[in-house]
């Protein structure tokens, strides 16, 4: 392996590493030693596994083994003594076959560094790197390295070789984050399900109100740094960047997003340097799931932490454009959970005079009316078609024909609100909860949003409840479908997948706590 090409390649995708990061993936010393340097200090190794066990077929061939001949198998992590921070998580597959008694004992039973049990022993050796690379934190690695879930983690094989056999096969994995010479933020947010807008009449003196699900996943994964200018890379390592769940179509649109936000935040703040952006996970836009405000408020966000200028949520999602007809999505980044907004003040004197979206309207996030827990225990599966939503033009245009809507509905949906769903909510009754959904999709706005639907969305509104959700809705303009069940999740899941070609089927519960910040 030529190790500055692949560095070359990793920096391309990523961004840069740090000189520390690249000796730590390229050294082929001891790493213990290596990390001693770095930090000025001793570091402890903690077993957090061990065993023996049988090589299968791919762990055999990978250490030049037989099937089933005895390897040592060991999880450590490495970390930094003085304040118990973890550094390194490591992996290591040694034959019992070829090590000796006394070195078998040691790396059995002791929490000492592998390199310091060899210079113990005097056993002469080489590291021969088989491979960098990265991956992401899972749920277990997130907790260890305290790092979000999907955030990038750097990783490197090596294999130590003694008299032409491997002694010990090594796996090392270490956050992004770690070993960084620049300071950087990092925001995760979730997204969220819009169920109805209450009011878009507003007789009363006030129009819109929205009802709404913080959502657990899909999320959306920024992290970003002070640049001379302002742009956004992802995975692909240029503009037009390679995320998981985004069709090349959007691409350019998301990139505007997150610039535009940007923009507006840096003149607020009348700073002239740019914001350098890397997508590390995200969702689609235009399928009801919220996305534009969620990227908007975490580049504003981002700006703030960056050059050290605190603004609340509610006021970054102003600054950014965010919130002109429903403050769901406010609501969401900023707490999370089960929200009811108050809507605006609608008519000469009021904040909003028309029947806007929020991406055409300039109003302010609206107030929070309530903010609950929903429990965690109900299960929320998410069908996401590969179409979108009404959106831009004619958005707009749905919102000028079919407003005003009248006011029974509007009657109807607040007392449907008021007095079926947040009671069931509160005494956890899933089975009224999702009455209370069911009868949303016929009522008011939401009747509408659902009308214009192609005919597929609803066979799959219908074929949800045939498979036992409890209350199956559309979010926001679509083409989001979800389903509020519990224990039946898999066999919804299922179906649905059956129908959506087996893709795009998400199970998720609600989040009960808004976007997640970290500097490093």
């Amino acid at each position: 392996m030529n190790l500055v090409e692949r560095v070359r390649e990793i920096e391309g995708d990523l961004g840069g590493l740090s000189a520390q990061q690249k000796l730590l993936l390229t050294t082929d010393g001891s790493i213990t030693n290596t990390l001693e340097i770095l930090i000025g200090g001793e570091v402890g190794i903690e077993t957090l596994h061990q065993k023996i066990v049988e090589a299968d077929e791919k762990i055999a061939e990978k250490l030049g083994v037989a099937n089933e001949d005895e390897i040592n198998e060991r999880i450590v992590r490495i970390y930094n003594k003085k304040n118990n921070k973890p550094l390194i998580y490591a992996i290591s597959y040694a034959p019992l076959s070829l090590a000796d008694k006394d070195f078998s004992k040691d790396l059995f039973s002791a929490d000492i560094p592998i390199g310091k049990i060899m210079e113990k022993y005097k056993i002469e050796s080489r590291r021969e790197i088989k491979d960098i690379n990265y991956t992401r934190a899972n749920e277990e690695l997130s907790k260890i390295f305290c790092v979000f879930e999907e955030e990038i983690l750097l990783r490197r094989n090596y294999s130590i070789i003694r008299k032409g056999e491997i002694l010990i096969d090594i796996y090392e994995i270490f956050p992004y984050s770690s070993f960084q010479n620049e300071f950087k933020v990092i925001i995760e947010t979730p997204s969220r399900l819009h169920l109805t807008l209450i009011d878009l009449n507003g007789e009363g003196g006030r129009i819109d109100g929205g009802v709404g699900i913080t959502l657990d996943d899909p999320r959306f994964l920024i992290e970003a740094k002070i640049a001379e200018k302002t742009d956004v890379f992802g995975l692909g390592g240029s503009p037009n960047f390679v995320v998981v769940h985004t069709p090349s179509a959007c691409l350019d649109e998301e990139k505007d997003h997150i610039v535009r936000a940007t923009n507006k935040m840096l003149n607020h703040l009348g700073i002239r340097t740019g914001v350098e952006f890397r997508v590390r996970n995200d969702y689609p836009m235009h399928v009801g799931l919220g996305s534009g405000t969620q990227m908007s408020i975490a580049a504003g966000k981002a700006v703030s932490e960056l050059f050290g200028r605190k603004f609340s949520i509610r006021e970054i999602a102003r600054i950014v454009g965010r919130g002109g007809t429903s403050g769901i999505g406010t609501a969401a980044f900023e707490g999370g959970g089960f929200i009811l907004d108050a809507g605006h003040s609608f008519g000469e004197v009021g904040e909003k005079k028309d029947y806007m979206p929020s991406s055409a309207s300039n109003a302010s996030p609206p107030p929070l009316i309530v903010r609950y827990d929903f429990p965690e225990d109900w299960k929320i599966v998410l069908a996401i078609p590969d179409i979108k939503g009404s959106h831009g033009d004619r958005e707009i245009d749905i919102f000028r024909r079919f407003c005003p809507i009248d006011t029974k509905d509007v009657r109807e949906l607040s007392h449907l609100i008021l007095l079926k769903m947040i009671p069931s909510l509160l005494e956890k009754d899933i089975e009224s909860f999702g009455e209370a959904v069911n009868r949303i999709q016929r009522t008011g706005f939401k009747k509408v949003e659902v009308g214009l639907q192609p005919a597929f969305i609803n066979e799959l509104m219908e074929s949800m409840l045939d498979l036992g959700a409890y209350g199956v809705g559309l979010s926001s303009f679509g083409p989001t479908v979800y389903g509020i069940t519990d224990d039946k999740n898999k066999e919804i899941k299922e179906g649905v997948g059956r129908l959506l070609g087996n893709k795009n089927v998400v199970v998720t519960t609600a989040r009960n706590f808004g976007a997640k910040v970290r500097t490093f």
